[in-house]
């Protein structure tokens, strides 16, 4: 008797995001069969900063805390911790938390802090929906702490103040490129054959296609995008976008990935 083949069995997978935080999107790639490549495209560097830490010493004093990541959840959380030793997090009550996404919202509440909202729809466009109905519309005069990454989108916070919230926008880290990756990752470009690359950040495309350079024929892979604002970075950059989950999280990014291989979408390994 012939044993089954797993979905994936015979895929090279290229992961692009941080080792820290692939554990699941691996694991779950590999329990389909596939071999799974790791080359981080992206490094978080927390930026300290005093408008941070001032922020932070007057955090009562916001409406509302959003985190439109994991890695800001994260960022932020340590530093309240190293700056106010005493702080009990789950006695807060002002402000509320605005968490973009399951992930973000699991990482920050992980710290002991209660989420209030958590937008169905995980880019900013749907977050302000949803947040402007979850306020009635009556924004004018909320003070909101947006600790974020430096390079990031500014739809969000520009059409919170134009709804008229205060906004005090505060880098809190920044994506780079990780020393060695660019090495590593022509390396295997050139000399491995990988069936799809997939990207869960614009940042992962952005460092990719640097680490990757001039003299590397990107077009000719396959990629997976883990959500419409991604893929958008990757087709800018004439990345082939095969896979795009309707839900916009790591776990569902995984399983449509299965799915594609499984449709018979691509039925050679070439």
């Amino acid at each position: 008797m012939t044993s089954q083949l797993k979905p994936l069995e015979g895929r090279t997978i290229l992961i692009t995001r941080t080792k820290s935080q692939s554990t699941g999107f691996r694991e779950q790639l590999e329990g389909a069969g596939s071999r799974v490549l790791e080359v981080p495209a992206i490094e978080i560097r927390p930026r300290m900063s005093r408008e941070l830490d001032q922020a932070i010493l007057q955090l009562e004093s916001y409406d509302w805390l959003f985190f439109t990541s994991a890695n800001a959840a994260v960022v932020f959380a340590e530093q309240v911790a190293h700056l106010r030793p005493e702080f009990q997090p789950e006695s807060l009550e002002r402000p509320r938390i605005c968490a973009i996404g399951p992930a973000t919202s699991e990482r920050i509440q992980a710290y002991g802090y209660r989420v209030a909202l958590v937008p169905a729809v995980f880019q900013a466009e749907g977050v302000i929906d949803e947040f402007v109905r979850s306020q009635e519309g009556k924004l004018e005069g909320a003070r909101i702490l947006l600790p974020r990454a430096a390079q990031a989108r500014e739809i969000l916070p520009a059409e919170l103040r134009r709804r008229g919230a205060v906004v005090d926008l505060i880098p809190a880290y920044d994506t780079a490129l990780p020393d060695g990756t660019a090495e590593t990752l022509c390396e295997l470009l050139k000399k491995v054959k990988i069936d799809l690359v997939t990207f869960t950040s614009s940042s992962t495309v952005h460092n990719f296609v640097q680490a990757a350079g001039p003299d590397v024929d990107l077009s000719r892979f396959h990629y997976a995008a883990i959500g419409p604002i991604t893929a958008a970075t990757a087709k800018e950059y004439g990345l082939p976008i095969a896979v795009l989950p309707p839900k916009w999280t790591v776990p569902d990014l995984a399983q449509a990935i299965i799915e594609y291989f499984e449709s018979g979408t691509r039925t050679s390994t070439d």
